[in-house]
């Protein structure tokens, strides 16, 4: 049996979680994101390598980058 770890909320607002541990809790990770608008890295030796967002979320804020880079 697998020890299943629970996503840590950071003070950046940010839930961090080890990318071993996703895979188990995957479809809540996706309602998190989707239903509470949170944000979770996953991390690989502690360090954030991904981030899981909702798609409105991405679009904004390539829609920043894009308009930030026409400044």
């Amino acid at each position: 049996m697998t020890d299943v770890r629970k996503p840590e909320l950071q003070p950046d607002g940010v839930q961090d979680l080890p990318l071993t541990h996703a895979r188990a809790q995957l479809t809540t990770l996706i309602e998190d994101a989707r239903e509470r608008d949170l944000v979770t890295a996953l991390t690989v030796r502690g360090r954030r390598r991904i981030c899981l967002v909702t798609p409105e979320f991405y679009e904004r804020a390539v829609k920043a980058l894009d308009e930030q880079s026409a400044s």
